[in-house]
């Protein structure tokens, strides 16, 4: 009798202290910057690599996102990626000032049509470096300086520049540690909004690993992963729940609803905020 009380006790114990190390580690992870500094973004610039352009982009998946909710309004959405890129193989710079950069489209019926626009003015600058480097110590410091070179630059531009938090590898749980660390005192240290992507993979594929987020690499999203990754840009930009949003790409509805569940919880939490 006595052997089963204390294990019982010592059961309560160890899933209290876990309980604790959770909240610790969400405790530790305090953003400065919880919404968007802008009241409204029309448009919107992805720069990145391939953890952006998998599975037709990402900037497409959170279109759909958008279409299907009629209380969000519209954003011009546009992509640039280099495979394999880190932040100094981009220029900034020159995407913000190049007045040809969304200038015109393809007409969405295929007729042979350009469909001009005069106003390319970007509202905002989501960026990423590779998935490795801001926690690489050959990268890191690198890392570092050109977040705050492309934050003032973003800024000098006129529009608001945000960074994106990538996620750990499948068979890498443990980087989450590391990656959590580092974004968010990178954010807290340039007064960027910080887009927690990484914070939802690691929390999904916790929760439910039969649903594979990546690809056979281990790092790089399945649809499922890119359509997550959307879902948090989502719920980041516009403070909106996607939970129940129609907009899901061709997913199975249960798995997508999964997703949209596990991420507004992990945006509500991580950045301490009400979604609506």
């Amino acid at each position: 009798m006595t052997k089963c009380i204390r294990r019982f006790v010592s059961q309560k114990a160890t899933k209290l202290s876990l309980a604790l190390i959770i909240f610790a580690t969400f405790s530790n992870a305090s953003l400065d910057i919880k919404t968007p500094k802008s009241e409204k973004i029309s448009s919107l610039m992805l720069v990145g690599n391939s953890f952006f352009y998998y599975n037709n982009s990402l900037h497409n998946h959170l279109g759909d996102l958008i279409k299907n909710d009629p209380n969000v309004t519209s954003m011009k959405r546009r992509s640039i990626t280099i495979n394999g890129s880190d932040l100094p193989w981009h220029d900034i710079e020159s995407y913000l000032s190049n007045e040809y950069i969304g200038s015109f489209r393809i007409d969405t019926k295929n007729n042979n049509k350009y469909v001009t626009s005069s106003n390319t003015k970007i509202d905002a600058v989501i960026f990423m470096g590779c998935s490795l480097c801001p926690i690489h110590p050959d990268t890191k410091d690198t890392f570092q300086v050109y977040v705050q070179k492309y934050s003032e630059i973003i800024r000098d531009k006129n529009a608001e520049p945000m960074l994106f938090m990538s996620w750990p590898y499948k068979n890498k749980p443990e980087m989450i540690n590391s990656l959590r660390d580092v974004f968010v005192n990178t954010a807290n240290k340039n007064n960027l909004l910080l887009i927690p992507a990484g914070e939802a993979f690691y929390r999904f594929n916790s929760s439910y690993p039969e649903i594979d987020l990546y690809t056979k690499d281990l790092r790089h999203p399945s649809k499922e992963g890119t359509y997550l990754a959307a879902a948090v840009v989502f719920a980041s930009l516009y403070g909106k729940a996607t939970a129940g949003n129609p907009g899901i790409m061709g997913l199975d509805p249960e798995v997508a609803l999964k997703i949209q569940t596990s991420v507004d919880k992990t945006v509500s939490e991580f950045m301490g905020i009400t979604l609506k």
